[in-house]
């Protein structure tokens, strides 16, 4: 079952980039489609995904090694960091317009993908630490 938080994908625009939302919702469906693409790919039973940006989060439903685990947690944001990577944007901006979400940006979909996959790294760290 896919539920859709929004309050969660707002705060991800707030976070991510403001100037650029629709980008950041095409970021988010990378994130969201990366988790189910991993799940599929390491033959998971996905019980439920919940697609709130950098908030979301999957259930499955086996329990697997640590190795595993950790490959589903962070399966979004290595999406996110691999199309960064292949756009190829990041290079190109000032290191102080990559981290501000109201910076105009020349390459703004790289840039998206690269703060999408650092706040969701930090927040899914975050969450399995407690």
């Amino acid at each position: 079952m896919i539920k859709v938080d929004f309050i969660g994908l707002l705060l991800t625009v707030f976070f991510v980039g403001l100037r650029y939302p629709h980008y950041v919702v095409i970021a988010a469906s990378i994130h969201e489609i990366g988790r189910l693409l991993m799940a599929v790919f390491l033959a998971s039973h996905v019980d439920s995904i919940v697609a709130a940006g950098a908030f979301g989060r999957m259930i499955v439903s086996e329990e697997h090694t640590t190795i595993i685990n950790a490959l589903l947690i962070y399966s979004g944001s290595l999406a996110n960091y691999i199309i960064s990577s292949m756009i190829g944007g990041i290079a190109f901006e000032p290191t102080t317009k990559l981290l501000n979400p109201l910076a105009q940006l020349k390459s703004p979909f790289a840039v998206i993908n690269f703060r999408l996959c650092i706040l969701s790294f930090f927040i899914q760290m975050w969450k399995n630490m407690i």
